[in-house]
C-alpha cells in the first residue's frame, strides 16, 4: 500500500479549462538565462528555492549516466509546483514597498537631478511601482511551462516506461502543476488516459508529501529566527547604500530594510511572472553579492524550517515517511501494477520544496558541520536551495537493473545532475551505489523504523 492518506479525486485529471484552446510546443520560448557580470554569474540561479527551474551543475567528481551493462528499469519522481506567485508570509511586505513608492508618486515624478539608473524606473508612468501582477500562492505562467515541459521530457527520457497514475498534494498549485505535466507526458487526451489522486494535506493527516502537517509541534515559524538574524546583518547596508544613492535625487525618500526586503522578493516573484529577468527592474537594484546574500537567507529559512535547523530532530523524522514509501517500492515492485496489469515502472508524486528538503534531511545528504546565521556566505555549502529545490524542482531515485551477477544499483538525480550518495554507502563515479548496501544504511533503516505515533515520532513532533 502507499504510504500516506489519499483522497480520490472527483474525476479522472480535470481538464484546465483552457487548454483543449491553448497550443503548445516549440513556438513557447524557453527561458534564457542572462550573465550580468562578465564572470558568469547568473542572478536567475541565485534566487534560492524562488528559481525559476534549471539544471543543477553537475559535481566535478561525478558522471552523469549509468555504469556499463546497465539500465534505468525504475523511477521514482518528486516533483515541486512550478513557478507561483508570493505566499503570505511575503506578499505583505511587497505590498508595503508599493504602499509606500505609490504615496510617494509626486516627489519620484520630479527629480532634483538625474536618478541612477537603476532607479530610474520609478519616476517613469506616472511614478511608484505596483504588485498588483503579484498574485498569492498561484501558479504562473512560467510555472505551467514549467511543468509541462518536464512532462514532455520525462516522455522523451524513459519512453519505455510506464505509468497513468499521478499522486498530488491538495494545494491548487502542487495539483495544477501535476495537470500540466499528465498534459506534458500523456498529451491532449491526458484527461481520460492518466489518473489524479489528491493526497490531503490537512493537519493531522498521515502524509509524505506534506509531513510538517504530520508533525503536531511542527511550525514555520522554526525558519524565522535565523532569518532575523541574518536579515540585521545584510539587510542594513543595502537600505543605507540606496538611500545614500537617492538623497539628493528625492530629498525625503528614505527606504528601510523591510522595504530591501520587498524589492528582493519583487525581483523573484517578478521573474517568477514575467519569466524574464529582463523584465524585473527590481532585479537590477541589486550587485551581485546582495543577491547572494539573500540566496543564503533562503537557504537558512529553509534550512531552519524543513531541514538540519529544526528542533528535535522533527526534519529527520518527517522524511522518514517517504523514505519508506521509496524502500516499498524498490523492494516490493509486484504491488504496483497499472490498471492493464502491466508492471509500473515510473511513480510521479507532486508536491513542495519541503517535501524534498526533509527527505535530503532525513537521509543526511546536502548536510553542513557549521551554517552560521552571522555569515559569512560559504560558496562551497551543502545545503544551497536554488540547486537543491527551485521552483519545479525534479528529485529522481532511479533503480538500476545491471547484467547477469551484478547486483541492482540505486541512483539519485536531482534536478538533472546526479547526487553523491557517499554518505550511505559505497559510490560509482555516478554518485550511484548497490541497492542493497543503500537499503542496509543506518539513515535508511533508521527511516523504515519510524512509525507516525511512536517513541521516535512522540519525541520529535509530539502526541
Amino acid at each position: 500500500m502507499l504510504g500516506g492518506t489519499f483522497q480520490k479525486s472527483s474525476a479522472a485529471l480535470l481538464l484546465l479549462g483552457q487548454l483543449a484552446t491553448l497550443s503548445f510546443g516549440s513556438t513557447i520560448p524557453a527561458i534564457s538565462p542572462r550573465s550580468s557580470k562578465s564572470d558568469g554569474f547568473i542572478l536567475e540561479h541565485h534566487l534560492g528555492n524562488l528559481s525559476p527551474y534549471f539544471d543543477a551543475p553537475i559535481p566535478s567528481h561525478l558522471s552523469l549516466g549509468v555504469p556499463s551493462g546497465c539500465h534505468v528499469s525504475q523511477v521514482s519522481l518528486i516533483h515541486r509546483h512550478g513557478s507561483r506567485g508570493p505566499i503570505s508570509q511575503e506578499i505583505g511586505t511587497i505590498r508595503n514597498l508599493s504602499y509606500y513608492l505609490n504615496n510617494h508618486t509626486s516627489l519620484l515624478t520630479s527629480p532634483h537631478s538625474a536618478p541612477p539608473r537603476k532607479l530610474a524606473f520609478l519616476a517613469q508612468n506616472g511614478g511608484g511601482w505596483s504588485s498588483d501582477n503579484l498574485h498569492q500562492d498561484d501558479l504562473t505562467a512560467v510555472g505551467r511551462r514549467e511543468l509541462f515541459d518536464h512532462g514532455v521530457q520525462m516522455k522523451l527520457d524513459y519512453p519505455h516506461h510506464n505509468t497513468t497514475l499521478f499522486l498530488a498534494g491538495q494545494q491548487d498549485r502542487v495539483v495544477e502543476s501535476a495537470q500540466w505535466f499528465a498534459a506534458g507526458y500523456l498529451g491532449k487526451n491526458y484527461n481520460s488516459t492518466g489518473t489524479l489522486d489528491v493526497i490531503s494535506e490537512s493537519l493531522g493527516v498521515k502524509s509524505y508529501i506534506t509531513p510538517t502537517e504530520t508533525c503536531k509541534n511542527w511550525t514555520y515559524s522554526s525558519g524565522g529566527k535565523p532569518v532575523e538574524q541574518w536579515g540585521k546583518v545584510y539587510l542594513p547596508p543595502i537600505a543605507k547604500q540606496l538611500n545614500a544613492e537617492v538623497a539628493k535625487v528625492w530629498p525625503g525618500l528614505s527606504f528601510t530594510e523591510d522595504n530591501v526586503h520587498g524589492m528582493l522578493w519583487a525581483c523573484a516573484y517578478e521573474l517568477a511572472s514575467k519569466g524574464k529577468v529582463a523584465q524585473s527592474n527590481w532585479c537590477g537594484v541589486f550587485e551581485k553579492d546582495q543577491i547572494e546574500q539573500f540566496e543564503y537567507e533562503l537557504d537558512l529559512l529553509m534550512r531552519g524550517a524543513f531541514g538540519y535547523g529544526l528542533p528535535n530532530g522533527s526534519g529527520q523524522v518527517m522524511g522518514s515517511l517517504f523514505v519508506s514509501n521509496l524502500t516499498q517500492r524498490l523492494t516490493q515492485p509486484e504491488m504496483f501494477k497499472e490498471p492493464n496489469g502491466e508492471q509500473r515502472t515510473l511513480f510521479f508524486d507532486f508536491a513542495h520544496d519541503t517535501t524534498i528538503d526533509l527527505i535530503l534531511t532525513t537521509l543526511g545528504l546536502a548536510a553542513d558541520k557549521t551554517y552560521p546565521v552571522e555569515g559569512p556566505v560559504n560558496p562551497q555549502r551543502n545545503w544551497r536551495t536554488s540547486y537543491q529545490v527551485p521552483f519545479a524542482a525534479q528529485m529522481e531515485w532511479r533503480k538500476l537493473s545491471c547484467d547477469a551477477g551484478r547486483k541492482e544499483m540505486i541512483q539519485l538525480h536531482l534536478n538533472k545532475a546526479p547526487v553523491d550518495l557517499g554518505k550511505l554507502c559505497r559510490t560509482d563515479g555516478f554518485g550511484g551505489c548497490v541497492l542493497d548496501e543503500f537499503l542496509e544504511a543506518e539513515q535508511v533503516k533508521k527511516a523504515n523504523e519510524v512509525q507516525v505515533g511512536d517513541d521516535v515520532w512522540t519525541a520529535a513532533c509530539g502526541k
